[in-house]
C-alpha cells in the first residue's frame, strides 16, 4: 500500500460513497438495501447514515427510508449562497424597511461562521455590515445557535456558563448577541431551516440605544409572517 493511499481518509470515502448512492436513488434505500450495495456492517452504516442526518445531508423517512436532503441538492450545486440571497433577500429588504435596522444572512463555512449578505436601512445611524469580518463564533447570536449542532467547535477553555447558555439556546432556537462581538451592538439570530451545519441563518441587529423589547417583539413578528410565506422555520412551525 502506498503512502499516499495509506494516507486517505477511508471513513470519508465511506460517507462520501454512501451519499453518491442515495443521491440516485429519489425514492431513498431501507437500511437493508444499504448494506447490500456498501457492503459494510449495519451498525457501521447506521453510525455513518446519523452523522449525515446530523449534518443535514441525509433525513430517514416513512418506513425507514433513507434519502438526500433538499439542503444537500443545494449544497453541491456551483453557488449555493445565491440561490439563499435570491431566496431570502427579499425578506431581508422588507423586515429591514420596516424596522428601521440591518439584517444580516448567514451560514456555517468549514469551521467558521460566514456573513454572506446583509440589507441595511436607510438611516443616518446604523451598524457597520458585518460581511468580510471575522468575529468569534461563540459571541455572534448566530454562531450560538450554531454550536448546538457543532459542539465540537466550542472553544476548549469555554466556562460553564457559556455551556449552559448554549444548551438553553439549542431547546430556543433563538439566541441573542448583547454587546459581545461588537460594543454598543444587539443582536437576535434564529434558524431558517431546520438546525444543522447547512442551514442559515438570520439575524436582526441594533445600536444598543434604539433596541427595546417592543423593536425586538415586531421582528419576531415579521419573521413569523415571513415563516408561512417562506417557510415554516423552526422557531414557528
Amino acid at each position: 500500500m502506498s503512502k499516499e493511499t495509506r494516507q486517505l481518509a477511508t471513513s470519508l470515502f465511506k460517507g462520501l460513497d454512501l451519499l453518491s448512492l442515495l443521491s440516485a436513488e429519489r425514492q431513498g434505500l431501507g437500511i437493508q438495501d444499504l448494506v447490500g450495495a456498501m457492503g459494510l456492517p449495519r451498525t457501521s452504516l447506521l453510525r455513518l447514515l446519523d452523522s449525515l442526518i446530523h449534518y443535514g445531508l441525509v433525513s430517514r423517512g416513512e418506513g425507514r427510508r433513507y434519502r438526500v436532503t433538499q439542503t444537500f441538492r443545494e449544497w453541491r450545486m456551483e453557488d449555493p449562497d445565491q440561490l439563499l440571497r435570491e431566496r431570502f433577500g427579499p425578506m431581508m429588504r422588507r423586515i429591514t424597511d420596516d424596522l428601521g435596522e440591518m439584517t444580516t444572512l448567514g451560514r456555517l463555512s468549514g469551521r467558521e461562521f460566514m456573513h454572506i449578505h446583509c440589507e441595511e436601512p436607510d438611516c443616518r445611524v446604523r451598524v457597520t455590515p458585518p460581511v468580510g469580518r471575522r468575529f468569534a463564533i461563540e459571541k455572534m447570536a448566530m454562531g450560538k445557535l450554531l454550536l448546538g449542532v457543532r459542539p465540537d467547535l466550542i472553544p476548549a477553555g469555554a466556562s460553564e456558563e457559556c455551556r449552559t447558555e448554549l444548551e438553553a439556546i439549542k431547546k430556543q432556537r433563538f439566541a441573542m448577541n448583547l454587546a459581545e462581538s461588537e460594543d454598543a451592538i444587539v443582536a437576535w439570530a434564529t434558524w431558517l431551516g431546520e438546525p444543522s451545519p447547512l442551514s442559515p441563518l438570520v439575524a436582526v441587529t441594533w445600536p444598543d440605544f434604539r433596541f427595546s423589547e417592543e423593536s425586538l417583539e415586531r421582528a419576531v413578528y415579521l419573521l413569523e409572517r415571513e415563516s408561512e410565506r417562506l417557510g415554516p422555520f423552526p422557531l414557528f412551525g
